[in-house]
């Protein structure tokens, strides 16, 4: 054997040593590099994580596979609401639909848009439709959105012109040309992702519906869905989609010259957005199977049955056969033998309904229904509520309807929605029933986008859900009582009898109310009345009622303000707009 010399021996401990070094060398440049990686990532506010691998919905979602069981999440308040869109969209691998009424460019409205584009980075394929109306509000907004990103497409529902951007001589003369159009519109509120969650109610995309709005929160209700159900909804979405009433934004004149002439501006969201202080709670959250866990999936509740219900593009083409949504709620409202809670923003009840609720009174008169609706304090609509107060007597005396009408800051506000760092509400802020949602007997609910008005039977298209669960009823009920409470409302009822007083001013009251024009007598029916200190809460046909309660005028919070005297003028001379409003 031959041993090495001592010089080759020190010459191959310095290749080695070398060898060792440069090893060093390139293990510490390697580091370095992950290390300047890791940091551009978390200096960059516009990365997020998509959700991992552990699904806050996992057990549930094993069980709809094996029993094809139905679960359904109870939504409501705006910041839950909220989070479960972000959280599903930060989930979502192949598929997202949206369809909305409104989609307003606020702080919300961006968010969304910004979730929805990184989704589409993921290559996630991502389908808006918008009613035409709502589009047209951020027509600025809308060219750069339709380029945004190839996989994601927006149409817009039933245009009312060619372009996007009209003045208001073009507005005027195609409401005066084509009112029919202008009146017929998409109300459908529906988020599907891979097309297996599914979210319906009455939210639409606005700071005043997920708990961040200055002067204005919108009280809604939602319900997120697992289960064969979501199919309907995928069904119903597909329908919209193809119908060739929902036109691409991208072929509407003026964006498409846009695009073609290269003057789409690109917009913030793709460049520096940076998530609002107002969203960093949620976010964190969104990002948390144990959150989610914890604010949503936890109050799930497997769902003894639920059928998803929605009208056809088009509805009313013919003018003469009901819309789904509106046959489905006509038969439980028929059908109801012991009571029904309905709270619905808009309490205007059309010709139609008229006989309805007429002969429900007459054939079951113990039935016990009542009404959570809104003071016109609280209403968003002056027009909308000027048809209630019209009608107050009718409601009372012939349908024998409790109503509780919602206090503008009502006590329980803190109940009703969450506190959100960072928004802070102004002097005039209130908040508004936007839930449309009716109970029956002990275990019925339908929960979706209706109105208790004309538009909503008649004009817009709907949609909603039929559940059959008393736990689920429970839930519902549980919430709308809140809503109901002395404490956040108001109770509409008769006014005391005068005798001889109160039967001259019931007789002129009708004589005025058969003059479609002229409807000005200002002594009402009814008034609004709060509980007395100490009274005992009864119902307004009670006998010892006002001994109970008080009365505090028709608009309390509201008199003699400018919304108090437009809802008069309504009353008196726009009774015929009512089947349109």
């Amino acid at each position: 054997m031959q041993v090495p010399s001592i010089q080759n021996l020190g010459a191959h401990t310095a290749n080695m040593f070398a060898r060792i070094t440069t090893a060093f060398v390139l293990s510490g440049v390697l580091i370095g590099l992950i290390f300047l990686l890791a940091e551009s990532v978390e200096a960059d506010p516009t990365k997020q994580d998509v959700v991992g691998e552990t699904n806050p919905f996992q057990g549930h979602l094993d069980d709809v596979v094996a029993n094809q069981s139905n679960y359904g999440y109870l939504l409501e308040t705006g910041d839950d609401a909220l989070l479960a869109r972000i959280h599903l969209i930060r989930s979502a691998t192949e598929s997202i639909e949206i369809q909305t009424y409104i989609w307003t460019p606020d702080e919300s409205g961006q968010f969304v848009m910004w979730e929805l584009y990184q989704a589409a980075l993921r290559g996630v394929q991502v389908r808006i439709i918008i009613d035409d109306l709502s589009i047209r509000a951020m027509h600025n907004f809308v060219a750069y959105l339709t380029e945004l990103h190839p996989n994601i497409a927006i149409k817009q529902y039933n245009p009312v012109a060619d372009d996007i951007d009209i003045n208001v001589v073009e507005t005027a003369g195609g409401i005066a040309t084509g009112f029919g159009k202008y009146n017929h519109r998409m109300h459908n509120k529906v988020l599907i992702v891979d097309e297996t969650y599914g979210i319906t109610g009455g939210r639409n995309y606005e700071n005043d519906y997920f708990d961040r709005g200055a002067d204005r929160s919108f009280l809604d209700r939602d319900i997120l869905l697992l289960g064969p159900v979501v199919e309907q909804m995928s069904t119903s979405f597909e329908e919209y989609w193809a119908d060739d009433l929902s036109v691409p934004t991208s072929k509407m004149k003026d964006v498409k010259k846009a695009i073609q002439n290269n003057e789409v501006e690109i917009p913030d969201i793709a460049l520096a957005y940076e998530i609002p202080f107002i969203f960093d709670g949620l976010s964190t959250c969104a990002n948390s199977p144990d959150c989610v866990e914890g604010r949503i999936t936890s109050r799930g509740v497997q769902l003894d049955e639920v059928i998803f219900v929605a009208d056809h593009p088009g509805k009313h083409e013919d003018g003469d056969d009901l819309a789904e949504t509106t046959e489905s709620l006509a038969e439980l409202i028929k059908s109801a033998r012991k009571r029904m809670i309905l709270q619905t923003p808009y309490l205007v009840v059309g010709t139609r309904g008229n006989k309805v609720w007429r002969d429900i009174k007459k054939n079951n008169p113990n039935m016990k229904i009542q009404v959570s609706s809104n003071s016109l304090g609280a209403a968003d609509h002056f027009y909308a509520y000027a048809f209630s107060y019209k009608n107050k007597k009718k409601y009372l005396k012939q349908y024998q309807w409790e109503i509780h009408e919602m206090k503008p800051s009502p006590s329980d506000i803190n109940q009703m929605m969450v506190k959100v760092p960072g928004v802070e509400r102004s002097g005039k802020h209130y908040a508004s029933i936007h839930a449309k949602t009716f109970l029956f007997d002990d275990d019925v609910v339908w929960l979706g986008s209706f109105n208790l008005d004309p538009r909503s039977a008649r004009l817009n298209t709907e949609v909603g859900v039929i559940i059959r669960d008393r736990e689920f009823f429970e839930l519902v009920e549980e919430r709308i009582m809140l809503f109901t409470a002395p404490q956040n409302a108001w109770t509409i009822a008769p006014r005391r009898e005068i005798p001889i007083v109160s039967s001259v001013n019931g007789v002129i009251e009708n004589v005025f109310a058969l003059i479609p024009f002229a409807n000005v007598w200002p002594f009402t029916y009814s008034a609004s009345y709060e509980l007395r200190e100490g009274g005992e809460v009864t119902p307004f046909y009670s006998k010892d009622f006002h001994d109970n309660y008080r009365s505090v005028g028709q608009f309390p919070g509201a008199e003699m303000t400018p919304k108090a005297i437009k809802t008069r003028l309504t009353k008196a001379f726009f009774g015929p707009a009512e089947p349109m409003m």
